[in-house]
């Protein structure tokens, strides 16, 4: 493979050639003028005009005219040496040699034996002979003794150097050159060419910008800049592309972060902001950072799709490198290189994976035949109207102590309330009416609308996940998983700050409608029913299965060893005062209480059944109970392979 050296030759020969043959009007000149004017002065008008045709790159007249003078004054031997500079110009080489061979013979200065070296190593599309550039670098080396500082000897030399290869010699002539005529751009380019066959590319780059602006054409610059790009290994080429790429990457995950964490710290500042009026519940301060949220959501996703054909290309480098270096070794270690390509494999599927999943639109829970619970419908229409939204169009029980709302179906328009019934043994109504009311108020502000963009980024991160995990490759050394693991906290962080936000809105419907003491009490309810839920389902379903006994109904089943009430006292107290983590879809318990207790109170009427219990609103509770207790049983035996009699 050529190197760089014999690459960027042409261009940088050209450059080189015109400094030694078309230099300005400078004290050598003079001196020449000075010595033709001694020896003939009527000779000086046609010299005169040779050199201003030479400097007008008129060399087929400034040819004729040197020829003209040389003939009219042979002891002037420059006149002859100029003429083979530029019959050299021309492309008439075997003249150009003729005369500058005739003029070393005459008188063996510094300035012919360069002209010859000249001539003798440029050599139009072709190159020069191993015997042409031996004699070149003997006459240059010679014309450099005979004058250290001159620039144009040393430029020979160098361009000897660069045909024949020579490092050592191209080293040391660019070298003297920078120290003696640092303001040539022909200079800057032997830099260059040093730079590139050492394989310094910044600093080639860097010499060739510096030539440019002292002089070097943009014809020739853009050729030699061609020519270094192509000459560099492919992995060098697009090394600061891609850093410069994955620099705005990584700054874009620190600007989603900071984003987030600034965001979080406004919505909770502002939302401990009371509002005096109801019609304002979400709107001023609130309404601007739930719109700010919404703009930071829909770049994290749009960012996130941006980033796979990244993470994929990293993973494809990553492991393509990695085969690359062993098979390099020479001794190819089998099971590694299996491995890489079964990590790599895993990765790409799991990702492409991740990109076509869909949704599926399951039921949350059982279906409630709200028909047959008419005092229930009643009381979720009173809710609904009181906060001014449409009343659920479904209710879903599930075993649990969960209570939410979601819209779902194809086009999200059906309404659903989620009712965990372990939540409803000990609650009234006032305060299930206040719960009602928060979960209404998500409705109300559109928390349940829209977010399909925001949901499909956290089901590929699952899928995607759940692919890696399974097939071996969620591993700190797979860029893959260091993605999903790092973008799913920052946007954990973001999307559950607005969560939160949503939160704290909600309750503010609660507490006008239905007042502050009404909601905490509802709210510490649901708490304290979700830690004693888990602790008895965990007691019971113990000894059931160790037992073998039948499980008729979850609910009203009593363990013989149950749980200690001092054990279950501290867990809900640590669950009511806990500190929420920047990764909570909710503000704490107490932080709540704390935002609630300064809302405007007001007057409200006490309905009748306010502190009736709950389960007065449904026809039969002892069924729903044993209909959850047997999806309980059904959950158990297709988790955990146990079955449990009714």
């Amino acid at each position: 493979m050529r190197n760089a050296v014999a690459l960027l030759a042409g261009v940088i020969l050209v450059c080189t050639a015109v400094s030694g043959s078309a230099e300005p009007l400078t004290d050598f000149d003079a001196k020449l003028l000075q010595q033709l004017t001694a020896l003939d002065p009527g000779a000086v008008e046609t010299w005169q005009h040779a050199n201003a045709a030479r400097a007008a790159e008129q060399h087929r007249v400034a040819v004729e005219l040197y020829a003209a003078v040389y003939q009219r004054v042979p002891a002037f031997v420059h006149a002859l040496r100029r003429q083979a500079g530029e019959e050299l110009r021309l492309g008439n080489r075997a003249l150009a040699l003729t005369h500058a061979r005739e003029a070393v013979a005459i008188d063996r200065s510094a300035e012919n034996l360069a002209m010859l070296g000249e001539a003798l190593v440029i050599v139009k599309d072709g190159q020069p002979s191993a015997a042409e550039l031996e004699e070149a670098k003997k006459g240059a080396t010679e014309a450099v003794k005979l004058k250290p500082k001159d620039h144009y000897a040393h430029g020979v030399l160098a361009q000897i150097a660069i045909q024949a290869n020579d490092l050592d010699t191209l080293r040391r002539e660019t070298g003297t050159l920078e120290v003696i005529d640092p303001k040539a751009f022909q200079t800057h380019m032997l830099r260059v060419n040093l730079a590139a066959s050492e394989g310094t590319w910044d600093e080639a780059f860097g010499a060739l910008e510096r030539a440019h602006r002292l002089g070097l054409s943009d014809d020739d610059y853009k050729e030699v800049k061609k020519n270094l790009t192509s000459a560099m290994p492919f992995y060098l080429r697009w090394w600061k592309p891609v850093l410069k790429g994955l620099a705005v990457w990584f700054g874009g995950f620190a600007a989603l972060l900071i984003a987030g964490a600034i965001l979080s710290a406004v919505a909770m500042r502002a939302a401990r902001k009371p509002p005096q009026q109801m019609t304002k519940n979400a709107t001023g301060l609130s309404s601007v950072i739930r719109r700010m949220y919404s703009a930071v959501l829909s770049l994290s996703c749009v960012f996130y799709y941006a980033s796979i054909p990244i993470v994929i290309g990293l993973v494809l480098i990553a492991g393509g490198g990695l085969i690359y270096a062993c098979f390099a070794l020479g001794r190819i270690p089998v099971k590694l290189v299996i491995g890489v390509v079964i990590i790599v494999g895993v990765t790409v599927v799991s990702i492409v994976k991740s990109l076509v999943v869909r949704a599926n639109d399951e039921e949350p829970g059982t279906r409630l035949d709200l028909a047959k619970h008419p005092r229930l419908r009643t009381l979720l229409g009173e809710v609904a109207k009181k906060i001014g939204t449409r009343a659920v169009d479904s209710v879903y029980l599930t075993p649990g102590a969960e209570v939410a709302v979601m819209q779902r179906g194809k086009h999200k328009s059906e309404r659903c309330l989620i009712l965990g019934i372990a939540a409803l043994d000990g609650l009234k109504i006032r305060p299930l009416k206040a719960i009602l009311g928060h979960e209404y108020g998500h409705f109300s502000n559109r928390d349940t609308a829209g977010g399909a963009f925001a949901l499909s980024v956290r089901k590929s991160l699952g899928v995607t996940a759940v692919g890696l995990a399974t097939g071996g490759a969620a591993a700190w050394y797979n860029p893959a998983w260091l993605f999903v693991n790092g973008f799913n906290r920052i946007f954990l962080r973001i999307s559950e700050g607005a969560s939160r936000l949503q939160e704290v809105l909600a309750d503010r419907w609660a507490v006008f409608a239905y007042g502050a003491y009404a909601f905490e009490a509802g709210l510490r309810h649901v708490i304290a029913s979700s830690v004693r839920f888990d602790a008895h389902v965990g007691a019971t379903l113990n000894e059931v299965v160790k037992g073998k006994l039948p499980l008729t109904n979850l609910y009203t089943y009593q363990p013989a060893e149950g749980t200690k009430e001092e054990d279950v006292a501290r867990a809900i107290e640590q669950a009511l005062n806990r500190k929420a983590s920047v990764y909570d879809s909710h503000p704490s318990a107490a932080e709540r209480f704390a935002i609630i207790r300064v809302l405007p109170n007001r007057t409200r009427r006490i309905e009748p059944d306010d502190d009736a219990p709950v389960w007065s609103l449904f026809a039969n509770p002892l069924e729903l109970q044993r209909e959850m207790t047997t999806r309980v049983r059904a959950d158990v035996a297709a988790n955990y392979g146990v079955a449990i009699n009714g």
